[in-house]
């Protein structure tokens, strides 16, 4: 399984680090950050945040750059978020890209070139409804309640299902989940009925990735707490039918 992160304090950092680049929640181990991190040599951090953006709140002032795919909770594909520290702008190396020069992309209110009109809109529309719901105080705590359903399932399976991550790093946003059967062929036919069976009840994309296997359940700010429910219920389901 996944060990817990290390303290920072334990990180092996060269003093002369220009910065320190995190994957705030890594999708493919379901492995997250849960508190904002502070870099021992004091370089700005600098966060991948695509997977985990809008689902919590965070501390924003301990960041060097935060930046954010759409396309898991903002929006449709196409659109990236970028938030960078005033006086980490201005620095681009001569031989840096034009669009990826953020003091070009700040002099021209991000409209350097024609920006993606549509997913912006959406994006809009999402942080609107994020709103409503109380902001990401709120959203946090459905995220929370969210993932409870599932890792509670798990726990409470008599070891018939596993999550291969430390219980201190877990993700709110993409949770793994394994079968345990000492016989591996045995473990990986249990799997793919569990796949199977999930799909007839419209359960989807609940294969792991190849390089991990398994299971994992993608549960972003768009999936309702009905659809952990729905899950969870399933697997008590499916383990008194195949235990």
């Amino acid at each position: 399984g996944f060990p817990p992160i290390p303290a920072t304090s334990e990180w092996s950092l060269s003093d002369d680090a220009k910065y320190v680049h995190i994957c705030a929640n890594e999708t493919i181990q379901g492995v997250e950050f849960k508190t904002d991190v502070v870099p021992a040599n004091g370089a700005p951090l600098i966060a991948d945040m695509s997977s985990n953006f809008v689902s919590k709140p965070i501390d924003v002032s301990k960041y060097g750059i935060i930046y954010a795919g759409a396309q898991k909770n903002v929006g449709p594909a196409g659109l990236t978020v970028v938030i960078v520290r005033d006086d980490l702008i201005g620095n681009a190396r001569a031989d840096c890209p034009t669009m990826q020069n953020y003091a070009i992309m700040a002099e021209n209110d991000s409209m350097y070139n024609t920006p993606p009109c549509y997913s912006i809109y959406m994006a809009g529309l999402v942080f609107d409804k994020l709103n409503k719901m109380g902001g990401l105080e709120a959203v946090e705590k459905v995220n929370i309640e969210k993932c409870a359903h599932i890792y509670d399932a798990i726990a409470g399976s008599d070891g018939f299902f596993n999550c291969p991550v430390d219980m201190t790093c877990r993700s709110a946003m993409n949770i793994p989940i394994t079968i345990v059967n000492e016989d591996a062929d045995k473990r990986a036919e249990l799997e793919k009925a569990f796949i199977a069976e999930a799909g007839d009840l419209g359960m989807v994309a609940l294969k792991g990735h190849r390089s991990v296997g398994g299971m994992r359940a993608s549960i972003y700010n768009a999936m309702p707490i009905e659809g952990a429910e729905a899950l969870a219920a399933f697997m008590k389901e499916f383990k008194a039918k195949h235990a």
